[in-house]
């Protein structure tokens, strides 16, 4: 979990006793993240005039809980300059756990629709009826006055998508490296630093990087990497478990284990240098359990020891 996401969490007292140890990790590690976390507890005792309060029903109406939908000037937008990038994170996470509210400014020109998603399997409904499931940490952008004649996106993070067919109106989505180009198709995205991978249930798409253009069909899976394209072969039955929730460890080892957690969690998960990595084998199915859950069971299973350094979950010792 991001450590914006322990922050919002933190804020609301609803941090799990492993959260709060990578809290307490991160806080150790410098003084001025002291003084940020200090500047984040003071911002919410500010006055809140700037937001307009959001009918709930109405609100979940067009997106499921935990997404915020913001709309912001182009031209004249708003932009808090805080010492910490991580402030303004947690601001926005954290303002809308507590209650649900909405701040929209207007133009005539354009607007923006920003989703930004806590925790993973959200759904956003789209104005075309479309429906996309956003993983934690993702953002989901669209630009356009009428969505229903100019399907356009931006995506950076771990997202599924069910696109409506309409094919006098194609449905893009622009990634840091590259677009997306569909008619009416199912794919799931994802983004992380430099890689990009795009993988097709359903129907086709055309993923387009600077001159190149690729035509995908349902089963074809892709990964970008600085620019890159390599067309492979899927072969993960997990790939897509952090949308349904439920991954399945089948007889694998315990560093096969501890990727899949990586993954299905978007955590960082690492061995200390001098662990050894037994030929361990583990069976298991984890279905809507958290990350401290899952780690418990592993413990249980395979005799492991962790603990939380910073923002990462380091496995010091194994014992099966």
């Amino acid at each position: 979990m991001s450590l914006e996401n322990i922050i919002s969490k933190y804020l609301l007292n609803t941090a799990d006793q492993l959260e709060l140890d990578q809290l307490k990790a991160w806080q150790a590690e410098a003084h001025d993240n002291v003084h940020a976390l200090e500047e984040i507890q003071q911002m919410f005792s500010l006055d809140m005039s700037d937001y307009k309060a959001y009918d709930t029903q109405n609100a979940w109406d067009k997106v499921a809980p935990h997404i915020l939908e913001e709309k912001t000037k182009d031209s004249s937008a708003k932009v808090f300059q805080l010492k910490r990038w991580i402030i303004s994170g947690v601001a926005i996470i954290t303002l809308l756990a507590a209650t649900t509210m909405v701040w929209q400014k207007y133009t005539t020109e354009s607007y923006t629709t920003h989703y930004l998603t806590i925790d993973n399997n959200q759904l956003a409904n789209l104005p075309d009826n479309s429906i996309v499931s956003l993983d934690r940490g993702t953002t989901l952008d669209i630009i356009s006055e009428n969505f229903a004649h100019n399907r356009a996106l931006s995506l950076t993070g771990r997202a599924f998508f069910e696109v409506a067919k309409d094919v006098q109106h194609p449905f893009t989505v622009t990634l840091p490296q590259g677009k997306i180009t569909v008619l009416g198709t199912q794919f799931n995205i994802s983004t992380s630093d430099n890689i990009e991978e795009i993988y097709v249930t359903e129907g086709h798409v055309r993923y387009e990087i600077e001159d190149r253009s690729f035509d995908l069909k349902a089963g074809d899976y892709i990964k970008v990497l600085d620019g890159d394209v390599i067309k492979v072969a899927m072969n993960d039955a997990n790939y897509l478990s952090w949308k349904n929730g439920k991954l399945v460890l089948k007889d694998v080892n315990i560093s096969t284990a501890v990727k899949s957690l990586a993954t299905h969690y978007q955590s960082k998960i690492t061995f200390l240098p001098d662990v050894a990595l037994k030929d361990c084998k583990i069976s298991t199915t984890l279905d809507q359990e958290t990350l401290t859950e899952a780690l418990e069971e592993l413990s249980i299973l395979l005799s492991i020891e962790y603990k939380a350094v910073g923002d990462k979950i380091v496995i010091s010792d194994i014992n099966c």
